[in-house]
């Protein structure tokens, strides 16, 4: 990519990027330069605000030369991190269990299900645990089960498409009952709530860590994890944690038939560009095999890889390190603006705004709500965040978000 790249990405980004892909690979023994001993100290503040640097343990056990200050960090971080994930392995299984003893189907998404695809599980870093309920009229009564167990409904949450329950530790329990938060499309909300019955015929049993987990199958998990990608681009952004996840589930063994789903999945949903510039990414800077990614891309992106991949990294894991990244729209023009503050009101108010004749009442108690959660929560402008919503929605044209849906078969 010549002298772009090396304006795009600082020597440590572009070190971090090499380390990530031989790891994911499983070829670290063979990586070409260790982390340079200038570069270490960035690597490693990097590698932590994007959750990610238990995962480059194997350079301690490869022996490579290490400043003392990064191995004791990478040490002491990829232990917390093993402890961390054997305990929400532990209390993935219970909530798990106590769900299925009371007669309800559920599937464990992220966290396990995603670590299970690592070649060592227990380095991939997560907090909470989150369950997707194949029968989403069974909420209520998963919540009874929930409470029983002692969690309690965590408060402040205005979910869509979950409930979140907290631990007596503080540990987030979140039940799911769609795929992914509602977008501002009808046609794919619809749609994802139509695939649950599907999904349900579908969930198999793998064994992560030593634990047997109901989990979807690795199409529909990536089909789940390009819609968890997308909600977090669509809002503050997400780092290069999720990246990885998309690396180890396509060099992994992905059937055919799996495959083919994912394919057509993306296609119905106008999603395709999303996924061709996540797995474009993912071949170019952090490892994903280019056989696999063939079987996947569709040549439905023609954007540029860098400048996707310089938002992620500014993103850092969830964008949380600067208030005014809230949101990114499909365009520039003024109906984009349109739709996502319409969207935007639906979310707020989700059982008011099912009623036509409220939304003249709701959308200027929206906007009264966002400026006011913007100067008293977020410390930013409303025009602060205007001007940093522009400037991220710059090349979202390229990705041609819910463009040509095959309409035909939404249903």
């Amino acid at each position: 990519m010549g002298n772009k790249t090396k304006d795009t990405f600082s020597r440590s980004e572009k070190e971090l990027f090499a380390c990530l892909a031989a790891v994911l690979s499983e070829a670290v023994e063979v990586l070409d330069q260790p982390p340079s001993d200038e570069c270490q100290e960035e690597i490693l503040r990097l590698a932590q605000v994007h959750a990610v640097l238990p995962l480059l343990y194997p350079l301690i056990e490869q022996g490579y030369p290490l400043q003392e200050s990064f191995r004791l960090c990478l040490e002491h971080e990829s232990r917390r991190t093993v402890q961390q994930s054997y305990h929400l392995m532990f209390l993935t299984h219970y909530v798990v269990k106590g769900l299925e003893e009371a007669g309800i189907a559920a599937a464990v998404l992220k966290g396990a299900a995603a670590a299970g695809d690592y070649p060592v599980p227990e380095l991939r870093k997560s907090g909470d645990v989150d369950v997707l309920l194949m029968e989403p009229e069974q909420l209520e009564k998963a919540e009874e089960v929930l409470q029983k167990m002692g969690f309690a409904r965590k408060p402040g949450e205005n979910g869509n498409h979950h409930e979140v329950w907290r631990t007596s530790e503080g540990i987030d329990v979140e039940l799911h009952v769609m795929m992914a938060e509602p977008f501002d499309s009808e046609k794919i909300n619809n749609f994802l709530k139509n695939q649950m019955n599907e999904l349900r015929q579908r969930i198999r049993r793998d064994n992560i860590m030593g634990v047997d987990f109901p989990v979807l199958e690795k199409g529909d998990h990536a089909f789940q994890l390009l819609l968890h990608m997308l909600q977090h681009f669509l809002r503050a952004g997400f780092g290069l944690k999720l990246l990885c996840d998309w690396v180890v589930l396509w060099n992994g063994a992905v059937s055919r038939a799996e495959r083919e789903r994912y394919l057509l999945w993306i296609r119905q949903t106008g999603l395709a560009g999303f996924s061709d510039m996540i797995t474009s990414l993912c071949t170019e800077y952090l490892g994903l095999d280019r056989g696999h990614a063939g079987e996947i891309l569709t040549g439905t992106f023609q954007g540029s890889p860098e400048i996707f991949m310089r938002e992620i990294l500014d993103a850092e894991e969830f964008g949380l390190h600067e208030e005014s990244r809230m949101v990114v729209l499909r365009g520039t023009g003024l109906m984009d603006y349109i739709r996502e503050f319409h969207h935007q009101m639906r979310l707020g108010y989700p059982g008011a705004s099912r009623i036509l004749l409220f939304w003249p009442v709701l959308w200027p108690a929206a906007f009264i709500k966002f400026c006011r959660n913007n100067r008293k929560i977020r410390g930013t402008s409303f025009f602060e965040v205007l001007k940093r919503t522009k400037e991220r929605s710059r090349y979202t044209k390229d990705l041609k978000l819910f463009k040509n849906l095959e309409s035909r078969n939404l249903k």
